[in-house]
């Protein structure tokens, strides 16, 4: 927030402002005006007197004169003059002050020079806002000048180049002249307005002043302007656009209160500076609401303050838009308008206040400079609205000024309080990354403890996990060796069976047809039993459960069918139906294993299900897609397992409730799944008791 760059800034846009805004008077342009609107009247009305001494110093304030109104807007100077003196009031104030009034208001006095030389005075109109602003200066009944101005006409009407009203008059010595001025304004007066008897070189060194004042209050702004204007593009921080942003504003609407803006910058643009001042206001006050919720974070602080806060500025807006509802004819209430438009905004102001007090309070030590530059503002608008009433401070060039005063203190001291809250986010920052750094460093060494630690016990799992596979490989080993013993001494006897059964029907030819097939059934059963042991028991398959399973299209319908075959052939009891509807012909699937999983399901849905219950194999598309699979389903009408029963069905060795005294090792379902799930699909089962079993296999397309 501090440095030359800053400093460069500021002195360059006082020094530019100030210079720009400079436009002395020349001595030149002191002259009179004369036989315009001449004429002859009967009556001769007296005035309150000023009398002009022998002295070129400042004359001061007018503050003898008598005040005339028309509210039809109608008089022009003939029907004044032709008016009685009864009509005129005299002034009981030291300005022109009539309240809010929507009428045009004559002011009459008389200026007699009592020295011995020729007198040269001018006569300040001390706001820049009339809209029509005419004068005309009377000896006897001869008009010796007269002007006709306002910011409603070209600024070339005006007899001085001024940025307000200030009107050249020429005194021979000994006259005596009257000054009459009609003064009004299409919103109407609301301010007090001041009448100022200058003489020439005072009048040329308080209008220097004033301009340089005037100058370096906009030159302060302008600077401040572009000072956080570049502050926010280099830090992105909204606090500082939103500052740039109401000091924009301030700056326009200063320029435009001032009389700039009509002398510089929108000339003979009559129109907006007959509506700037209105919207403006009400822009200044919406750019200073948008500052104030974001530098204060009034919505985190004080929530009740924030809505009461952007409350108050939209009913700011109320009189804008009455204002251009004004434009398509109709008249609202101005008096009410006007009061209930600085009502809000000083209830707005109290309320910033109100929210940078609550931030010191809450130990927002920035807030102190923000409470500082409010009450400065305040402070200025109180002493300059005093200043208008008789008696209580005296009007000078500074309490004139204590407006722009206050508004300049102002906007300095929130600078200071945004370069304080931006200094406090800056060391809020560093300390933040040395508790940061402080941290790290503390951390540091108990991660690398923790990382050793860490270590330690993954080398520890490393060895459990090796462990356990060799584990794993030495039962595989045992159980491989296992199979095969089994398998081989299963072979035997089930080869003499075989034989036996194959002379028995060869002897037999002559034996009844049951009993030849009795002998075929048991043929059948051995070669059934020899297949199951080239499936389940041979190395080579246990070795491709292990490795993966061989996807080649097959018929599923086909599988089926051999599964409710051979389980046809072991329980002659349970009717067996098959329900194949939609199933692919091809489907890519290992046809070996899908075939003992559906024989294996089958088989215990015969052997553990009472006789002449029924047993369904069905088939289906997993979905629409063909990537997505298809069903194959084993299901019968047995007592059912219960939920405890099924947690574990799969485990190997472990046997249903329902196998009895049913021969069997609990390896089936086991070897099952792992057959479905080698080829990367599923084996589920559900069951209710009293409601059978149904195992479902799904195979991915």
């Amino acid at each position: 927030m501090r440095g030359p760059g800053f400093s460069a800034v500021l002195v360059l846009g006082l020094l530019c402002l100030s210079l720009l805004s400079l436009s002395p008077v020349s001595l030149s342009q002191v002259s009179l005006a004369t036989g315009e609107g001449a004429g002859v009247y009967p009556r001769d009305p007296a005035a309150p007197g000023i009398l002009i001494g022998d002295t070129r110093q400042g004359i001061g304030p007018v503050n003898r004169f008598d005040l005339l109104e028309d509210p039809g807007l109608s008089l022009d100077l003939d029907a004044v003059l032709a008016l009685p003196d009864s009509r005129w009031q005299a002034n009981p104030h030291s300005a022109i002050q009539v309240g809010f009034s929507t009428s045009a208001w004559w002011v009459r006095f008389s200026l007699t020079n009592q020295t011995g030389q020729d007198q040269r005075r001018v006569l300040q109109v001390d706001w820049p806002l009339l809209d029509w602003v005419d004068l005309y200066q009377l000896h006897g009944a001869e008009v010796v000048g007269s002007w006709q101005t306002g910011d409603q006409r070209p600024f070339a009407t005006r007899p001085l180049e001024t940025r307000d009203f200030a009107f050249p008059l020429y005194l021979p010595a000994g006259e005596t002249h009257r000054i009459l001025i009609r003064l009004a304004l299409s919103d109407g007066l609301f301010r007090p307005i001041g009448l100022r008897l200058w003489e020439v070189r005072a009048f040329q060194t308080a209008s220097q002043w004033g301009n340089i004042l005037g100058g370096a209050y906009c030159g302060a702004l302008l600077a401040l302007l572009l000072y956080h204007l570049l502050l926010f593009l280099s830090t992105r921080h909204r606090n500082f656009f939103f500052y740039a942003l109401y000091l924009a504003l301030m700056l326009t609407w200063n320029l435009g209160l001032l009389g700039y803006g009509y002398q510089y910058l929108w000339l003979d643009q009559s129109w907006w500076n007959n509506q700037f001042h209105l919207l403006l206001s009400w822009l200044a006050s919406l750019g200073a609401t948008l500052f104030v919720v974001h530098f204060l974070e009034t919505r985190r602080r004080a929530p009740w303050l924030h809505w009461l806060i952007l409350g108050l500025t939209a009913v700011m807006t109320l009189p804008v838009l009455v204002k251009v509802a004004s434009y398509s004819g109709w008249t609202p209430h101005l008096p009410s308008l006007y009061a209930g438009y600085l009502f809000t905004s000083w209830v707005l102001v109290l309320a910033y206040l109100v929210g940078g007090v609550l931030a010191v309070l809450q130990g927002f030590h920035p807030a102190r400079w923000f409470v500082l530059a409010w009450s400065f503002l305040v402070l200025g608008v109180l002493v300059n609205g005093l200043g208008y009433l008789p008696g209580l401070i005296p009007r000078n060039l500074w309490t004139a000024n204590s407006l722009n005063i206050g508004s300049t203190l102002e906007i300095i001291l929130l600078a200071l309080a945004l370069g304080s809250r931006f200094n406090l986010l800056r060391d809020e920052k560093l300390a933040a990354e040395r508790r940061t750094a402080e941290l790290r460093a503390a951390h540091a060494a108990t991660l690398e403890h923790e990382v050793n630690e860490r270590t330690r016990e993954l080398r520890q799992a490393m060895a459990q996990v090796q462990a356990a596979l060799e584990q794993e490989r030495r039962v595989q080993a045992e159980l491989r060796e296992f199979l095969a013993t089994v398998s081989h001494e299963l072979r035997t006897p089930l080869a003499v069976i075989d034989t036996i059964a194959q002379n028995l029907e060869l002897d037999g030819e002559q034996a009844d047809e049951e009993t030849r097939a009795r002998y075929h059934q048991i043929q059948q059963v051995s070669a059934r039993m020899a297949h199951l042991l080239d499936g389940y028991l041979d190395e080579g398959r246990f070795t491709l459960l292990r490795q993966g399973a061989e996807r080649i299209p097959c018929d599923p319908r086909l599988l089926l069918e051999d599964a409710a075959q051979a389980a046809r052939t072991l329980a002659e009891g349970h009717p067996l139906r098959v329900e194949a509807e939609g199933l692919p012909q091809a489907f890519p699937c290992d046809p070996e294993l899908t075939r003992l999983a559906l024989r294996n399901l089958a088989d215990n849905a015969v052997k553990y299900t009472p006789p002449g219950t029924r047993v369904v194999l069905r088939g289906q598309r997993a979905g629409r897609r063909a990537s997505d699979g298809i069903w194959l389903e084993v299901s019968d009408e047995g007592p059912g397992l219960a939920p405890e029963a099924l947690a574990d069905l799969f485990e190997p060795l472990v046997r249903g409730p329902t196998a009895g005294g049913k021969p069997g090792k609990g390896l089936g379902l086991y070897l099952a799944r792992r057959m479905i799930q080698t080829q990367g699909g599923t084996l589920t089962v559900t069951s209710e008791p009293g409601q059978g079993c149904r195992f479902r296999i799904w195979l991915p397309g």
